[in-house]
């Protein structure tokens, strides 16, 4: 029996979703990712996003994203990557939906407590259902509780290892790193999960 539950958030779940952010920020950093966006991505059933919930106030100890990427949001992915890491070809030109596993993140207090692997495992069957293959960048500070283990654990495949994947976005962006600052040159580990769904299913 656990004190905490996941839930998954919908488009009036602004408050939730606004806890969540703040959660993000405070575990990773700030990214790009903003309420409205996040809403419409929930609206629009392109957008997981989930919280995990505690105590008798439901305090937001954990949260996760994954998502569906359209064209655009694909190029943002890989255009920070070198050219052999993954193809630059639009999804949309072969029929493929690629998926992205977000943020996640665990309160401090909440850690080593199966709040992450939950959050994982939901995440990770969300976008094996909706995907032909989905990707995360699995950051490799010098913190304990690294999420590169859970994740091989429920079936990402590592591919390659990222340099100063997030400089970009912590310099000219307003992204910053939690540990590092702007802008931020930690190094990510590049996963992929083999998804479900053929290219051209619908």
């Amino acid at each position: 029996m656990t004190d905490w539950a996941v839930v998954e958030l919908g488009p009036l779940d602004r408050r939730v979703v606004t806890e969540a952010m703040t959660l993000f920020e405070a575990v990773v950093g700030h990214s790009a990712l903003v309420v409205d966006q996040a809403l419409q991505g929930l609206h629009d059933g392109t957008l997981l996003f989930l919280a995990a919930r505690a105590g008798m106030q439901s305090a937001v100890v954990g949260a996760a994203t994954a998502c569906v990427l359209d064209d655009d949001s694909y190029g943002e992915l890989v255009a920070p990557m070198p050219a052999s890491a993954l193809a630059a070809t639009p999804p949309s030109v072969d029929g493929r939906r690629i998926g992205r596993l977000g943020t996640l993140a665990v309160a401090a207090s909440m850690r080593r407590r199966g709040v992450g692997s939950a959050l994982t495992a939901q995440c990770t069957q969300w976008l094996r259902q909706r995907c032909t293959e989905a990707f995360v960048i699995s950051w490799l500070h010098s913190e304990p509780d690294r999420s590169e283990g859970v994740l091989k654990a429920f079936g990402w495949q590592p591919v390659t290892v990222l340099h100063d994947y997030w400089v970009r976005a912590t310099t000219t962006g307003e992204a910053d790193c939690s540990q590092c600052g702007r802008p931020c040159h930690c190094p990510g580990l590049l996963l992929r999960l083999p998804g479900d769904r053929g290219p051209g299913a619908r």
